[in-house]
């Protein structure tokens, strides 16, 4: 029996709940009526993965099996998961009254009081409940009749519980309270071993934004672990301490890595659920300390998983996998991870954040994304919603666009003036200099007013004024363009153009500017990695009208996955002295024109924009409106 249960803490510690339930399982059935071991595992495995069945039921059948605190606790943990909230006060008020009830039971306890309170909107009940958590766990290190190891080794056991009591005790405004607790303790016991708590309370403070030093908890810290140097928990701390300092990255990041790795690799081998709960924040501070360089983020996604095997209920380590996954480009899997964060809690503001890079109202999967994502907060939810979340996602974009491109519009024309004054007295300084500095001075003139023809152009195409609707010649707009090109750049631009393209109707100005924006940057582009740039126009069907496909493509160095979402975005740029409007100019206008405008790229590969213009306009009724002054843009993507 013994080895089945050490079986199946061992699959549970590497990760695979499927096989620790089924171990467990047959421990179970093989076990004495009065052997509450094995379906205590299995309830905590059923807490740990978000299976409320079962976790009550077995959670039940072990309180019966084998009455105690600790069963009462896991009993009331089972039954707040599941929404019975009478019946779980019941269970921690009994696991609180048991004669067998250890302090760190009690406190577990006490949790569960405040947990039920704050659902029921009991500030003080929850507030009284949780500093009566608090002084359980310091009276049972202050304790004078027991060994100083004892209670050592106490701090070291529950010093997670004490990190979540003290992080709800600051939370709820009892700061003060915990303070005069732990100045009663030290006055009571000298000897009590506090330096670790007081450094996590410390730590607490800090990360709600109270007025505590950084080094203070460094203190502590460096105490406890020249006090007691052999203590795992103490080291874990100041690792994630260390980590913490982002400017001491260079020196301390190296040397965590490799202590966490280690860490890992000690405490795979031990069973238990504290030692599961330990080695899942070893794997999810190793991925903090790996994520930001990016040779080591594959890493960092191996490490965030190998936490969520351990601890699936962990929402904010779901919601960084998500980010790391998005930024190599599956948006897929990055998906799942958001479901998963959603599941765990409805209301995490960082997992809506991170749904909301997801949603693009430009996507045709628009409606599913939103589907599963309104469905993993609360099941059943996309039934009701139908298509219309999807359409206020939409609308809210397109009013948060227009909010900022008329934020834009309304200071653009103080920024366009500036750059022409600075283009004019640069033009001044360069008539009266010689030799080297005139020649930089020429430079510098040049771009400042390449910027500010770009600028006067984007402003343009935000004026309220409506477009000028006219019959387009394909052929010749597209040499024009290429030619435009041509002239202020050493690539070599190629162009294609098929026979019977139709006519396009338009405004000639607004198309003409948008296409030079687009193979202007192509050239850019393919400059730096000495490519080339090839423009294409050919016939498409469509269920109506023809249309005509303009194809930009060049081999410079490409854009990262992780960028195309904000490739549309004013400012968004590549190029060192790029404006970052020249897409934006040509989405709107393409937009306005009902057509839709595509980019795919790679890195290393180089770039394809794809833009697709209906022929005739028959089915709207004009071009869509370019200006976000008159209300943000209306006009739709074919």
């Amino acid at each position: 029996m013994t080895t089945l249960v050490e079986l199946g803490d061992r699959y549970w510690a590497l990760g695979l709940p499927a096989a620790a339930r089924a171990v467990l399982g047959r421990a179970h059935d093989a076990a004495a009526p009065t052997d509450a071991g094995p379906v205590r595992r299995l309830a905590e495995l059923a807490l740990a993965v978000g299976d409320v069945t079962a976790a009550r039921k077995h959670a039940a059948e072990a309180a019966k099996r084998q009455p105690g605190a600790a069963a009462r606790v896991l009993l009331g943990s089972a039954q707040l998961a599941a929404g019975e909230l009478a019946a779980a006060r019941m269970s921690f008020a009994a696991a609180i009254d048991a004669p067998s009830a250890t302090p760190a039971a009690r406190a577990r306890a006490r949790l569960g009081l405040a947990s039920v309170a704050e659902i029921q909107r009991d500030a003080a009940g929850a507030a009284a409940n949780l500093m009566a958590a608090l002084d359980d766990l310091l009276a049972a290190i202050a304790a004078p009749k027991v060994a100083l190891a004892t209670r050592c080794e106490l701090a070291d056991r529950e010093c997670g519980l004490f990190e979540e009591v003290v992080a709800r005790v600051v939370a709820c405004g009892r700061t003060d309270d915990g303070v005069a607790a732990f100045a009663a303790a030290a006055e009571a016991a000298p000897d009590a071993p506090l330096r670790l708590w007081q450094a996590l309370f410390l730590a607490a403070r800090i990360a709600h934004g109270e007025r505590v030093l950084d080094s203070d908890v460094d203190a502590a810290l460096a105490a406890e672990a020249e006090a007691r140097p052999s203590s795992r928990v103490v080291q874990l701390r100041a690792i994630e301490r260390s980590l913490r300092r982002r400017a001491a990255d260079a020196e301390a990041r190296p040397a965590a890595i490799a202590q966490l790795t280690a860490l890992a690799g000690q405490l795979e081998h031990e069973p238990g659920a504290e030692a599961i709960v330990e080695q899942a924040r070893v794997w999810f501070l190793l991925a903090t300390a790996l994520e930001d360089d990016p040779a080591t983020r594959s890493r960092a996604e191996d490490a965030y998983r190998r936490g969520l095997r351990l601890r699936p209920s962990h929402a904010e380590a779901a919601c960084r996998l998500a980010l790391l996954i998005l930024d190599r480009g599956d948006a897929d899997g990055a998906l799942a991870e958001i479901e998963r964060a959603l599941r765990i809690d409805a209301g995490y503001g960082l997992a809506w954040r991170n749904a909301a890079r997801l949603a693009d109202p430009a996507s045709p999967g628009l409606v599913d994304v939103v589907g599963r994502l309104l469905d993993a907060a609360a099941p059943g939810a996309s039934g009701v919603a139908g298509t219309a979340a999807p359409r206020l996602v939409t609308a809210a974009a397109e009013v948060a666009r227009g909010d900022v491109l008329a934020g834009v519009y309304a200071h653009g024309h103080r920024v366009k003036n500036v750059l022409g004054i600075i283009g004019s007295r640069t033009r001044s300084a360069r008539k009266l200099a010689e030799g080297e500095l005139g020649d930089r001075l020429r430079d510098l003139e040049r771009e400042v007013m390449a910027l500010y023809e770009e600028w006067a152009q984007y402003l343009r195409s935000m004026e309220a004024s409506g477009p000028t609707v006219e019959v387009i010649a394909v052929a010749p707009l597209v040499h024009e363009v290429v030619a435009a090109a041509q002239a202020r750049t050493s690539v070599s631009i190629e162009i294609h153009v098929a026979a019977a393209v139709p006519d396009l109707r338009g405004d000639r100005m607004l198309l003409r500017e948008a296409l030079v924006n687009l193979v202007h940057n192509a050239a850019d582009a393919a400059e730096r990695t000495e490519g080339n740039v090839s423009v294409s126009v050919r016939p498409v069907a469509t269920t109506s009208a023809p249309a005509v496909e303009i194809v930009v493509a060049d081999t410079g160095p490409g854009i990262p996955k992780s960028e195309l979402p904000r490739i549309f975005v004013p400012g968004y740029t590549t190029k060192e002295t790029g404006s970052g409007v020249g897409l934006t100019i040509a989405e709107r206008v393409v937009t306005a024109h009902h057509g839709r405008i595509q980019i795919d790229s790679e890195e290393g590969r180089g770039t394809v924009v794809i833009v697709v213009l209906p022929s005739d306009l028959g089915g709207f009724p004009g071009l869509g409106p370019l200006a976000p002054l008159a209300g943000g843009r209306s006009g739709g993507r074919s």
